[in-house]
């Protein structure tokens, strides 16, 4: 074999060898010519191994080098102009050879389609991206119009009840303030004893624990307590509303008292625990 056909043997198992395309024969044919690859043949093994490293970098993602296309085009275009000088003489002399340059060429190639292929996947995924980007905003300004939409949704219904107790003929407006155990602490109860309702306002009480609600307690004259209602929050506000539905007690004529205690979580039938809020009715 003459030293050009062993040449351009190299050349075109080289690149069979760098994409994992020969037989095990070739590879090991390949594996004992790069032994004794001259410095030009192991310097085209190298071009093709980093063009190889640079397209599977790539699917990290990373941005490829801004010279790896121009060296996969100029590896087509040297090995294209080779093939087109010497492909007569070759293939008359010897067909094995011919089909040789066929394969390199149609490997350069490859590597070529599969970096156009990699940069429109990267321009695709970046788009997708965005895309998903984009709906996540969106769908983040959904959430909070949605939560706005049952703020303003509460507030009215908290209105409608107000105005529906306001619209009673027999009203009472209970004012009560904070206690020692929390000085900060204020509400109001607007009640309605004809359709036995009223509706209770409370702010800046302690946020309770997992294991404790507060309680609302009406006392009459010098009665014992009654329960009217109980309620929970989860966190310390300054506006918090409360229905208070079948409060079926009439008011005295003489003194109606109303109180908020801490209790055990579910209620208690009497007072146990500390008072935060009182206010009384004459």
């Amino acid at each position: 074999m003459s030293e050009q056909e062993t040449y351009n043997d190299f050349e075109s198992l080289c690149a069979g060898y760098v994409l994992g395309a020969l037989s095990d024969e070739e590879k090991r044919t390949f594996e004992r010519m790069l032994d004794n690859a001259t410095p030009e043949q192991l310097e085209i093994y190298r071009q093709m191994v980093r063009i190889k490293d640079d397209l599977s970098l790539a699917a990290n993602p990373m941005e490829p080098s801004d010279d790896l296309f121009d060296r996969v085009l100029e590896e087509i275009s040297v090995s294209g102009s080779k093939s087109v000088s010497n492909m007569e003489s070759r293939s008359e002399n010897d067909p094995k050879s011919a089909n040789g340059w066929i394969f390199k060429a149609a490997a350069a190639i490859l590597l070529a389609s599969l970096l156009g292929l990699l940069l429109y996947s990267q321009q695709l995924s970046t788009l997708i991206d965005d895309k998903e980007a984009r709906i996540s905003e969106l769908q983040t300004e959904v959430e909070e119009q949605n939560q706005l939409l049952t703020l303003l949704e509460s507030e009215l219904e908290r209105k409608e009840e107000l105005l529906a107790i306001l619209e009673s003929r027999e009203v009472s407006l209970i004012l009560m303030a904070g206690l020692e155990t929390n000085p900060d602490g204020y509400g109001k109860i607007v009640w309605d004893p004809e359709n036995e309702r009223a509706l209770l306002q409370v702010a800046n009480l302690p946020e309770p624990t997992t294991e404790q609600d507060y309680q609302l307690w009406l006392i009459k004259d010098e009665q014992d307590p009654i329960s009217a209602g109980i309620f929970s929050f989860e966190q310390t506000a300054t506006d918090l509303f409360y229905r208070i539905d079948r409060l079926e007690e009439r008011p005295s004529e003489q003194t109606n008292t109303f109180a908020v205690t801490l209790e055990p979580r579910g209620g208690m039938p009497q007072p146990t625990g500390d008072m935060y809020l009182l206010g009384q009715n004459e």
